[in-house]
């Protein structure tokens, strides 16, 4: 299916029955990196798949702000009525989805985010230098919003007031240091390490966050 928001076709699955809860991908990926939690999910929420602009079917370039797709997220959220969901957002997505608790108070229920940074020295530096060169050789859009617009400051994670789950994997490129800080600036958020697992492995075409995302929604 497919929605228009701020001039862009935004491409998303609905799966499922029960109180509304969102997927949003990280960059350099789409909505298909939840493939083997979509199903599982549907027999507890109505879950909403979601493609950001650029990615996956939906239309238009990528974002070169990522305020651009907290707006975007934001309107489908509107578009489709939906009222209060759950969102779980993974690297990009999931710092625009703090970036929509900031903004919109009311709009989200619960948002679990995972191995997510919310500035540049809460990375390694393999991946800073690896993500360097899809910048300047490749000209990779996601790559040049991540390293250069990757700042949720202190002050806007105190605005957020929605529960907040920080999942972050023991092996990740995102330092497990940072995670924890963050975590404890937002005023309901709680940390959880994922032993044993790196960036990808426990999110990306995996069942590892299935469990936690229902004991945390529930």
């Amino acid at each position: 299916m497919k929605v228009t928001v701020n001039n862009v076709d935004l491409y998303y699955q609905k799966l499922g029955q029960g109180e509304p809860l969102i997927l949003l991908h990280g960059h350099h990926l789409d909505g298909s990196m939840f493939d083997k939690i979509l199903s599982p999910l549907s027999l507890y929420y109505t879950v909403y798949v979601l493609d950001m602009r650029g990615h996956g079917l939906s239309s238009g370039r990528a974002a070169d702000h990522y305020q651009e797709e907290v707006s975007d997220l934001a309107a489908f959220i509107r578009k489709l009525n939906l009222k209060q969901p759950y969102v779980y957002g993974f690297d990009a997505g999931g710092v625009v989805t703090l970036m929509l608790a900031s903004q919109y108070p009311n709009m989200i229920k619960k948002a679990i985010v995972a191995g997510v940074f919310v500035h540049g020295s809460g990375i390694k530096k393999y991946h800073y230098a690896f993500e360097g060169v899809k910048r300047f050789v490749n000209r990779d859009p996601d790559a040049q919003v991540e390293l250069t617009e990757t700042i949720v400051n202190p002050e806007q994670l105190k605005k957020i007031t929605t529960p907040v789950l920080c999942v972050v994997g023991e092996k990740d490129w995102v330092k497990v240091e940072h995670v924890r800080w963050y975590s404890q600036i937002m005023q309901h958020a709680r940390l959880v390490i994922m032993p044993r697992q790196n960036h990808d492995s426990y999110t990306v075409h995996s069942f590892k966050m299935l469990d936690l995302i229902k004991e945390f929604c529930d």
